[in-house]
């Protein structure tokens, strides 16, 4: 089993002056890290599921302890889970650490192409320290990041963030068509595109 890695060339930089509008500018793709791909026979039609420090796999059991299953998202090829806070991969065989130390709300496209999940650790911080949540997706056959976007996660320059997300809950919901639907901490609910544009504000029902 291998260890978790250190995510090289992710973060932000705390000079305020630095700091993108936090509604609609993506980080810079090229400063989230490749996330780990697999060949295991595992995909989205298979009913996978948590049980303490193990995955349930279509009534297969993978130990995976001594971490702990808090939470899973089946891609083509293996699972992405949280342990704890931490992004974790397995392919079924072995368990990869992704860098990611800092995450919740993971989920997969209903095809097992793409990954979503709130990167809680790499966005610019609040004048507590608190890092601004970005919402982030990736290729999960080619580990590769294909948007992240701050949208109704908040002002690190005016927010608590902390106490935002307490109450706010953010969270991804789920994929739908080339959108990727949002619950900010601030309570709208965006369709953030997936080709790179601009995020819409869901009208409230």
């Amino acid at each position: 089993m291998l260890v978790a890695l250190t995510l090289t060339g992710c973060g932000a930089p705390d000079d305020e002056a630095a700091r993108p509008a936090p509604l609609v500018a993506p980080m810079p793709l090229d400063h989230l890290a490749a996330l780990p791909v697999g060949a295991g026979a595992v995909g989205p039609d298979d009913r996978v599921r948590a049980r303490g420090s193990s995955l349930v796999v279509d009534g297969r059991v993978v130990d995976l302890a001594p971490m702990r299953v808090d939470e899973v998202a089946a891609v083509i090829g293996g699972v992405f889970f949280r342990n704890g806070t931490e992004l974790w991969f397995t392919d079924l065989d072995r368990a990869r650490g992704t860098g990611y130390m800092h995450v919740q709300s993971l989920v997969a496209s209903p095809d097992g192409r793409r990954l979503a999940f709130l990167d809680l650790e790499h966005g610019p911080k609040d004048r507590h320290g608190t890092p601004l949540a970005m919402a982030v997706v990736y290729d999960a056959t080619a580990g590769k990041p294909l948007l992240a976007s701050y949208a109704g996660m908040g002002d690190p320059a005016k927010d608590d963030l902390a106490d935002l997300y307490e109450h706010g809950e953010p969270r991804v919901v789920r994929f739908d068509a080339d959108t990727l639907l949002v619950h900010g901490a601030t309570g709208q609910d965006y369709r953030i595109p997936l080709d790179g544009g601009a995020p819409q504000k869901v009208p409230a029902t």
